[in-house]
């Protein structure tokens, strides 16, 4: 069904091998496992893969880690947190159907999300990870094998569709929904 990778961070080994199996055979997910997500904070190791599953406790442990991969953070909750997470998430003692229809309804949002990208094109991703890194435009348009222009260009239609103006808007929008670290 798909090609992401996932991270599964998880102190219950149970758990974590009852999650991989679930998105292994169900969805065709590759998955790898950790039980502690220290070693992972200390290294951008998390950025390859395109979705964590995390429990609570990893997650408040190193907000640092999560916060900035928000979008790609799927909390595995000991209960059904509708009522105080914003984030996704999963509840874990729900039954076997309603956690699968939970995985699907969020690999299908992110589908979506990844594919309409707020409706920014490959190009402008592209400028906007340079504009988040602090480049100028010059060195935008060096980079790229672009005129300045048309760097310009691209500026103006990031913010028209973003609807952020400012550059620490843009490098908020842009580590908040993983286009940089």
């Amino acid at each position: 069904m798909t090609d992401h990778i996932a991270l599964i961070i998880v102190r219950d080994t149970l758990r974590a091998l009852g999650m991989k199996h679930l998105l292994s055979s169900l969805f065709g997910m590759d998955a790898s496992i950790a039980q502690d997500a220290t070693p992972i904070a200390s290294s951008n190791e998390c950025d390859r893969f395109d979705m964590i599953f995390v429990d609570e406790y990893n997650c408040l442990s190193h907000l640092d880690l999560f916060i900035p991969r928000k979008s790609k953070t799927i909390i595995l909750a000991n209960t059904d947190a509708d009522k105080y997470i914003s984030w996704q998430h999963i509840n874990c003692n729900a039954d076997i159907d309603h956690i699968v229809e939970s995985v699907a309804a969020i690999l299908k949002d992110m589908e979506h999300n990844n594919s309409a990208q707020t409706g920014l094109s490959a190009r402008e991703i592209d400028v906007l990870k340079l504009v988040a890194q602090g480049l100028t435009n010059k060195e935008i348009a060096d980079n790229l094998n672009i005129s300045v222009n048309t760097v310009l260009s691209h500026r103006k239609n990031i913010s028209a569709k973003l609807g952020i103006k400012s550059v620490s808007g843009l490098c908020v929008y842009a580590m908040m929904n993983g286009i940089i670290n």
